[in-house]
């Protein structure tokens, strides 16, 4: 965990930190997403955040062609790890207190969403298929249908893949006008900008843009960071947001 590193926008009623490289991989597919080395990786990880890994709830993201990559689950007490190993998501959301939130990425975005006044938190995996399907503003629905304010709510978008290096070799949006402002056609494919196309849906769904605090760390240009567009193909840092 680098200190530098680490969101300052939130209040004190949570906790919202991120591993890196020197915490060890979150997730490594290839010899299984629960082996046990990978688990004592994490729970290491959450330990050093001051909060009990059993009290943590694992998301599981799963790319399949079936998938709408829209899912938001709500989670309590019983969604932790101390009873069941992962929730297959792509947001988590919850208002209940004691519960923390972590997701492995490497490249995408996750990112935190918290309403300070209902004391309600989301964790959202933003990366290029869920931005697509606009996840970010369907949590804003969410909390929005549970009472809250938008105006509330506070967004912090972690690490992530940035705009000059993420490059794709085929790409569907060019005609949707929220993503006219967020890709760049090179001769050599499309460069996105998923930081700055999920903050734009977020201040469009009424999230004030003084709120929406974009990490400055780029994932493929930050060795201390996993990146798997970069080669690290079994390695993932780990996001974790704790509702106190």
């Amino acid at each position: 965990m680098i200190a530098l590193d680490q969101p300052t926008c939130f209040d004190n009623a949570i906790v919202v930190r991120v591993s890196s490289k020197d915490d060890g991989t979150m997730l490594d597919r290839a010899i299984g997403i629960h082996d046990g080395t990978i688990v004592s990786n994490r729970t290491k990880f959450v330990d050093a955040c001051g909060i009990a890994y059993g009290d943590a709830v694992y998301q599981r993201i799963i790319y399949d062609q079936s998938r709408t990559y829209s899912l938001i689950a709500e989670v309590d007490g019983g969604s932790t790890t101390k009873f069941t190993s992962e929730v297959v998501a792509d947001a988590l959301y919850t208002a209940t207190r004691g519960i923390g939130l972590m997701l492995p990425v490497a490249d995408c975005a996750a990112t935190v969403v918290y309403d300070p006044v209902r004391r309600a938190l989301a964790m959202a995996h933003l990366g290029r298929h869920s931005s697509y399907a606009k996840l970010a503003t369907r949590v804003v629905k969410r909390f929005v249908d549970d009472g809250s304010d938008a105006v509330n709510l506070m967004v912090w978008i972690g690490p992530r893949a940035g705009r000059e290096a993420y490059r794709l070799e085929w790409f569907d949006r060019r005609d949707d006008p929220d993503w006219q402002n967020f890709f760049d056609e090179k001769s050599d494919g499309i460069y996105l900008d998923l930081a700055g196309f999920n903050a734009a849906l977020f201040e469009k769904a009424g999230v004030p843009h003084r709120n929406i605090i974009t990490s400055p760390i780029d994932t493929m240009r930050d060795d201390k960071y996993f990146s798997h567009a970069m080669g690290d193909k079994t390695g993932r840092i780990m996001v974790l947001a704790y509702l106190k």
